[in-house]
């Protein structure tokens, strides 16, 4: 698609990022480096979620300097692990901000910032692995701008280490595991360039050997040039690798066993040539000897830096006329001084003055190349409050992505409201009031439904700044309880759109979430599941219906002979198989709005237990966006392991547990009333033996269940691997245990309670409602299947590693 075809589509100004070019140039850099080194993408030059997703799966890292930069490198697919949080001045709410998200590393600038990262990191319970930023004594090479060597806000200053070395091991919840050291950027020069690195490892090595500074990561920081919205090639740095491993041979042999990582960043070096600025002619005019081409794009929409006089001004090229290619050769002219200028009304908004280009007329389109990195995000996007230009992502000539950056006032005071757990409390009258209609009638919970849309309950996984609560899996586990005393087809319901709307936030596109996560959060937004597949014989990786692509969008067509509360779901999570040429275990999730769709309800929902859950078969057919496939395409298996499988067996066995723990606690409120049957005598051994054991089973539950959460928030905030066998052997335990105590202890309460107070359907006490719900426990997923995937797992767990037993390594 060509530059003019895509502006006639998105209009004018246009950014477009190649994210091919972006790859390549991850590549190039990594034949330059050090063999085996990692390498950290620097979001400042572009967080442009697509270009962010290109570059880590090209292998990159994420180094990033503010919230907003971290939360596009999660949303780009980032682990919390694989992020480097820098800069100095870290507020302690931007450190909660990163801690709460489970980024673990940080780069430290001063003793005051190593010990509020410490502080922040105790209060999560935590502990943050640190490097020391040094600001190095000497600064040799020549550079674009340098970063330390001189007095600074960067890093600990060289000279004092004598001082500080001893200090910083007074910090608590931190780890001392290396130094960043990055003295320069922009270095065309490779003679600058390793003279600079060469003396950053030299500085590494002093510290080791003379203050005891532990190094098991040396991040030497980067400074790759890279030419700025002028023509221009990337700049090769030939004699990089040789000299540095030459020089890390000697100070640091250890790194190439491993024992000492090496590092390096770069933001304009692997993002720079990705990108252009299309921008159109709105004028051209004389003024006193000089031609002012005046364009639709300024220093609000590309570098408004330069606008301050802090970067070099530009370079457009005319883009070829419509129909030719766009690296065809442009149309002669004799080529005339030109100043060009943006369309603000202030005299700063110059782009470049005498620049020589053919004379072009109003209409013509130009092209300013090499503005992947610092163009966007680094203008003054606000000044004048012009609407931001679209960003186009492509890929092979074909669009990715088409955003628009929008700038949005909010209120800069939020009241905190009540917590989750409160929040629950406050609908469980509601719930509790229609349970037992909504279970004789065998009918979706509607009321229930609305009080929790009402209370933002649906949105409690939701990041807060998407607008939800911004919880935990704690506070997961803790609503569900609450809600499950109540209704357990109503807790049940909640629990799996949670579920959802957590493989949505790690898992999907950057469109769908900015138009689906706030909605979720005002509670406009139901979701339902839809796995079940009578072909695959419910077996959760596998599926028959394929995905069909059309010119208009991807297809779906599905049957499904169970989806819990479908009937009333305002959207949907599919799973089908990847295409019709795909095998059954390639499969992609993926959105459907139920607007988007022609759902049909088909057969009845008459069960023994859990009846409002109103678990109906549909027929769903539904045309939708690519941008609306959550993960990546034909790999399911990776997104139920990582969200689906461990959010379900949690939110289940939570809600398992809030129902027997309400039949408990009910039980005991009448054995200690004077409505206490005669027949139980409280101070019978049998009696007190029987209750022991009601509340030895939910206490195991409890305790096995709150391992398990903490054991998955350990591997989210770490980036360690969900799908190993003791992670999913312990999930597995889980399920099968909360399902087979809970449903014992309401058959146990009934026994106890007797025939009338225990087994009777119009009791005071819904022991017989409850034993008829927990009854369907064991078959929500079937404890068979899962215990024959334990047995085959537990053969590949040679240490047995048992839940919360400590990592092995």
């Amino acid at each position: 698609m060509n530059a003019t075809t895509l502006v006639e589509r998105y209009g004018s100004p246009l950014y477009v990022y190649d994210l091919a070019a972006a790859e390549r140039a991850v590549a190039a850099l990594r034949r330059e480096l050090p063999s085996g080194a990692a390498l950290f993408y620097s979001l400042k030059a572009n967080p442009h979620p697509e270009v962010v997703r290109a570059l880590r799966t090209a292998g990159c890292r994420a180094e990033v300097s503010s919230t907003g930069e971290l939360d596009a490198a999660l949303l780009a697919g980032h682990a919390p692990a694989d992020c480097l949080y820098t800069g100095p001045g870290k507020t302690a709410a931007e450190l909660a901000h990163a801690l709460g998200r489970g980024v673990t590393l940080f780069s430290a600038e001063s003793p005051g910032d190593l010990h509020r990262i410490g502080a922040g990191a105790g209060a999560h319970g935590v502990t943050a692995r640190c490097l020391l930023r040094i600001n190095g004594a000497t600064g040799a090479g020549a550079a674009g701008l340098r970063m330390t060597g001189t007095a600074s806000q960067f890093g600990f200053d060289l000279e004092t280490a004598g001082d500080w070395s001893k200090r910083i091991a007074e910090a608590e919840h931190v780890e001392l595991v290396g130094l960043h050291l990055f003295s320069l950027t922009n270095a065309g020069d490779e003679d600058s360039l390793l003279r600079e690195l060469l003396a950053s490892v030299r500085t590494a090595a002093l510290l080791r050997d003379t203050y005891g500074i532990p190094v098991r990561l040396l991040d030497l920081g980067g400074g790759f040039a890279h030419p700025y919205a002028v023509p221009g090639e990337r700049p090769a740095y030939p004699r990089l690798r040789a000299t540095l491993e030459e020089a890390l041979d000697r100070d640091f042999p250890a790194w190439r066993t491993g024992d000492v990582e090496i590092a390096f960043e770069s933001g304009r070096h692997l993002s720079g040539a990705c990108g252009r600025l299309l921008t159109t002619v709105t004028d051209v005019k004389e003024s006193r000897g000089r031609t002012f081409v005046v364009l639709d794009a300024g220093v609000n929409t590309l570098g408004g830096l330069a606008g301050l006089r802090r970067l070099p001004p530009v370079r457009a090229v005319p883009v070829p006329p419509d129909g030719a290619p766009d690296d065809s050769s442009a149309p002669a002219g004799t080529p005339h001084p030109l100043t060009l200028v943006g369309p603000l009304c202030t005299p700063s908004d110059t782009l470049a003055h005498d620049v020589s280009l053919p004379l072009p007329a109003p209409g013509d389109l130009l092209a300013v190349p090499n503005t992947g990195a610092y163009g966007l995000s680094a203008s003054l996007l606000a000044f004048l409050s012009r609407p931001a230009p679209a960003e186009v992502a492509v890929r092979d000539g074909r669009v990715v992505s088409a955003t628009v950056l929008e700038l949005r006032r909010t209120p800069a005071v939020r009241p905190a409201g009540p917590s989750p757990a409160d929040r629950a409390r406050a609908v469980l009258p509601v719930l509790a009031a229609h349970a037992a209609d909504v279970d004789t009638e065998a009918r979706f919970p509607v009321e229930s439904l609305d009080a929790l849309r009402d209370s933002g309950l649906m949105g409690l996984l939701v990041p807060a700044d998407r607008g939800g609560l911004g919880g935990g899996l704690a506070d997961l586990v803790e609503v569900a309880q609450l809600l499950a005393s109540a209704c357990l087809s109503t807790a049940m319901i909640w629990a799996m759109h949670c579920q959802q709307v957590d493989v949505l936030v790690h898992h999907g596109a950057p469109e769908l979430l900015d138009d689906l996560l706030p909605r979720i959060a005002e509670g406009r937004v139901h979701l339902g599941s839809i796995t079940s597949e009578k072909q695959t014989g419910g077996h959760l990786f596998t599926s028959a219906a394929p995905l069909r692509a059309t010119p208009e969008g991807l297809l779906l067509e599905r049957d499904a002979p169970i989806v819990t509360g479908g009937a009333f779901a305002d959207g949907f999570l599919v799973t089908m198989r990847d295409s019709e040429e795909a095998s059954a275990r390639r499969v992609t999730l993926v959105y459907v709005a139920r607007d988007q769709a022609d759902v049909r309800v088909g057969g009845g929902w008459n069960p023994l237990g859990m009846r409002g859950t109103h678990s109906v078969a549909l027929r769903l057919t539904a045309l939708v966006p690519e941008h609306h496939v959550i993960g990546v395409r034909g790999e399911f298996a990776a997104v139920a392991t990582s969200g689906l499988i461990p959010l379900g067996h949690i939110g289940w066995a939570a809600c398992w547990l809030g129902a027997a723990r309400a039949a408990v606690s009910g039980l005991v409120s009448v054995l200690r009333s004077p409505r206490r049957p005669g027949s139980i005598d409280l101070t019978s051994d049998l009696v007190a033996e029987r209750i022991a054991t009601l509340r030895t089973d939910l206490e195991l539950v409890r305790a096995y269940l709150d391992l398990a959460q903490r054991e998955i928030t350990e591997i989210r905030a770490t980036g360690a691997d969900p799908a190993a066998p003791p992670v999913q052997i312990h999930l597995n335990t889980l399920k099968v245990t909360a399902a087979r105590l809970c449903h014992q202890v309401a058959d146990r309460c009934v026994q106890l309670a007797g025939l009338g107070l225990g087994y009777r359907a119009d009791s005071p006490l819904p022991l017989e409602r409850h034993l008829r719900d927990l009854r369907s426990a064991s078959l929500n997923y079937a404890d068979d299947r899962l215990l024959t995937a334990t047995g085959t797992l537990c053969l590949a767990d040679r240490a047995v590693r048992l839940l919360g037993d400590a990592p092995s390594g």
